[in-house]
């Protein structure tokens, strides 16, 4: 006896509203259907006697797509567990660290969510990595590597990971990634850079980050050097010549309602300096958090979409400029044309799989969104085995996976969305196991509807 999957998707399509693409939530199957045959699922739903008006040839296709199932709520929920379970231990076999080589930066951003580190005092907010910790980090990076792990990569982070004092222990690190043959990118405020320009090409950094939000004043006013004064002359100054040093580039816009402006006018500003088209540039906006936001000034990434779509039209061109939107749209673009498995996950991001960062002191972190929150330290550089040791708080983070999140048991997008982010669910409920949905659902729908009816002929075949 068959019945229908709690955890089928239905979508309208915009341009045909006569079909319907279905989701299947843990199958991850994609497919076009006619209005009717949704009909009949949803409706089947509430009274299993509906089915009866499926043809037996549908019928046998949606149980072979999961859409309908044998199996009962308790089984299906076990199943997904298991799924959730074996893609949060494949996830873990990616190793990607962030390295802190100080907290300390140049910069006092008007929306740091890093602000509370100010009051541990400048003697800490000074201090430096030493090569000791490095030294351990890459012979742990090498122990994995010998257990069949994937090392993919390193990120340097802050504090201002690129501030000139710190160019002897950077360059250090950065030897330590070409020996060890691991690729290495950087989050920087840019305005250091010019100190870096042979260093970053010696290395061959995959890409550095940079991130500017408005032209002139607009950017100075929330993005200022400690003494109060503007940055936005030498950063964009420093872009340029790190383009013309044909080092990869990549400009991050945060944005709120104070700032939406900035938007067209700092793309108008990219073409006019002859940016956009560079194949060592790119640039995206990303809503500011808005956990850490003021009321009323936040902005959700839906609501900074529509304002995208006003400069890029209702075409899936702009999701390529929102990371959120960007990361979806790729992956069911990818799993359309490569024919490839559903994009599903058992955590939100590499918090609760193979991510690590390690401060100046040695200490490890799940995220950068964390740092220096004691509870949420899960383990410590070992300088004298050469090892990282972790606590109980590292099995807390690393195997938080949606099927075991309260909120997350009855969504039929949880192994889509991930759960949300544990950090920002730690500020709003005090609990990295609540979910932090943000408008996931939303978005979703739009990104799936538009890729899918750009791509009818990959479903449809």
């Amino acid at each position: 006896m068959c019945r229908v999957s709690k955890n089928n998707i239905y979508l309208k399509l915009k341009k045909d509203p006569e079909k319907y693409l279905i989701v299947q939530g843990y199958r991850g199957s994609f497919d076009i259907v006619d209005k009717s045959i949704a009909k009949v699922l949803n409706d089947s739903e509430k009274d299993i006697e509906y089915l009866e008006n499926l043809s037996d040839e549908n019928k046998e296709t949606l149980i072979k797509r999961g859409y309908l199932t044998s199996m009962n709520e308790e089984e299906e929920k076990e199943t997904i567990s298991k799924i959730s379970k074996i893609l949060n231990t494949v996830s873990k076999n990616s190793i990607t660290l962030t390295i802190m080589p100080t907290y300390n930066c140049n910069f006092r951003c008007e929306y740091c969510f890093e602000q509370n580190l100010l009051e541990n005092g400048k003697e800490w907010l000074n201090g430096k990595m030493t090569t000791e910790i490095v030294d351990s980090i890459f012979i742990q990076l090498a122990k994995y590597k010998e257990e069949g792990k994937k090392i993919s990569s390193v990120y340097l982070f802050g504090g201002e990971p690129l501030l000139r004092s710190n160019k002897d222990i950077v360059n250090y690190i950065c030897n330590k990634c070409r020996e060890a043959e691991i690729p290495i990118s950087c989050i920087s405020n840019g305005y250091d850079l010019d100190k870096y320009i042979d260093l970053l090409k010696e290395y061959k950094f995959d890409k550095i980050q940079i991130t500017v939000d408005g032209i002139g004043k607009e950017h100075d006013k929330r993005r200022f050097l400690v003494g109060g004064q503007g940055s936005y002359n030498k950063i964009m100054s420093n872009i340029q010549l790190a383009l013309d040093n044909e080092i990869n580039i990549t400009v991050r816009t945060n944005v709120n309602k104070k700032n939406t402006d900035s938007i067209d006018e700092l793309i108008k500003e990219y073409t006019n300096r002859g940016w956009i088209g560079m194949k060592n540039f790119t640039y995206y906006f990303k809503a500011t958090l808005r956990c850490y936001e003021e009321l009323g000034t936040a902005l959700s990434d839906v609501e900074l979409m529509h304002q995208l779509a006003e400069q890029y039209g209702d075409t899936p061109q702009r999701f390529q400029f929102n990371t959120i939107y960007q990361g979806l749209s790729n992956s069911i673009g990818y799993m359309l044309k490569n024919n490839s498995i559903a994009p599903l996950r058992s955590g939100y991001c590499g918090a609760h799989a193979g991510m690590y960062t390690i401060d100046p002191y040695g200490d490890i972190y799940p995220c950068w969104d964390v740092l220096a929150q004691d509870d949420c330290k899960i383990g410590k550089v070992d300088l004298e085995n050469n090892e990282f040791v972790f606590n109980n708080n590292h099995d807390k983070w690393k195997q938080r996976t949606v099927d075991k999140i309260d909120d997350c048991k009855e969504c039929k997008y949880m192994l889509f969305c991930g759960g949300g982010c544990s950090a920002q669910a730690k500020v709003v409920s005090n609990d990295i196991n609540k979910a932090f949905c943000d408008d996931f659902t939303n978005i979703f729908d739009e990104v799936v509807i538009e890729v899918v009816e750009n791509n009818l002929e990959l479903v449809e075949s």
